[in-house]
């Protein structure tokens, strides 16, 4: 369905196999965050996501494997606002060190200071294509 008028959007159509791809990069992206973030793997990560969304390692590990058919809604938004809860918590983190970076005098050639900025710039970009 598309609509052009006043608010000019454009949406393309959803359907079952479209949610379950949608699920399966918006898994492997909270987890691989989660585990960079608590520098445990990706299983503790999963773990740890699962309870906090209020659903079981099992299902998790389905989507990212797409071994399931259909994704619920409700499953859909909660993995959705903890991704964005996490990039968000992180982006806090970097500002953090690039500031502290700053103020001790490291330039922009140091390999930390440069690494932070980069992860920095990737979960901005990464936060800004999850909530368009």
């Amino acid at each position: 369905m598309s609509a052009k008028f006043e608010g000019q959007f454009e949406s393309k159509a959803m359907n079952a196999m479209s949610d379950v791809a949608m699920m399966n990069q918006l898994s492997k992206s909270l987890e691989k965050v989660e585990a960079h973030r608590l520098g445990i793997n990706e299983k503790d990560a999963r773990l740890r996501i699962a309870k906090r969304i209020g659903t079981t390692p099992t299902t998790l590990e389905n989507l990212r494997r797409m071994r399931t058919k259909i994704v619920p809604n409700w499953l859909m938004n909660r993995v959705r606002q903890e991704l964005i809860s996490v990039l968000q918590s992180e982006i806090q983190r970097l500002e953090h060190e690039v500031s502290i970076a700053k103020q001790i005098g490291s330039d922009h050639r140091d390999d930390l200071l440069a690494e932070a900025e980069t992860s920095l710039a990737s979960a901005r970009e990464i936060l800004r294509g999850e909530v368009k």
